[in-house]
């Protein structure tokens, strides 16, 4: 995926409520409300406190991954986010 697609999101993306996410392939996601975190896994690793979710998170909130990896998985207790496809 080029730059530009990521920028203008051209794998498209998804809505993700508040419940365990497995299977997927995201380089990016924006919390849309206050929201907690409890699973994250880029690749296959568990990278919630790498990336300091282990607080929730703000709405607008924007976490990105480097170029390469994918969020594989992610549990959100409370909220939703926008989940945008690699």
């Amino acid at each position: 995926m080029t730059d530009s697609q990521k920028l203008l999101g051209g794998r498209g993306c998804k809505v993700l409520g508040a419940a365990a996410h497995t299977s997927l392939t995201g380089y990016a996601f924006v919390a849309q409300e206050d929201t907690v975190v409890t699973v994250f896994t880029v690749g296959s690793t568990d990278s919630l406190a790498a990336y300091g979710l282990s607080t929730p998170l703000k709405a607008g909130a924007y976490i990105v991954v480097p170029s390469g990896e994918a969020i594989t998985a992610i549990t959100l207790t409370s909220g939703s986010v926008i989940i945008y496809n690699q």
